[in-house]
């Protein structure tokens, strides 16, 4: 579908999706297009908050003004609960 998207000229500000949706191979792909991503992210996701380490995301502390964390296989991204 994010194909399509991007053959019609679409040029969205960010693109929303289920968790369920939310494989290392659709973010990378909304990020190669250009656009942004929110979704949520399964609590046993691996990032690392401080640079000592894979935790999984439901271990990270994470402040409500959200925090940088590098999800792993990805990169750096902006989480928040």
């Amino acid at each position: 579908m994010l194909k399509e998207a991007k053959e019609r000229d679409f040029e969205p500000s960010f693109v929303l999706f289920d968790t369920w949706y939310a494989s290392l191979g659709n973010l990378k792909r909304v990020r190669d297009y250009g656009w942004h991503w929110l979704t949520r992210l399964k609590s046993n996701r691996l990032v690392n908050p401080d640079g000592e380490g894979n935790i999984p995301l439901s271990q990270a502390k994470i402040p409500p003004e959200g925090r940088v964390v590098h999800l792993k296989g990805y990169g750096f991204i902006k989480v928040f609960r």
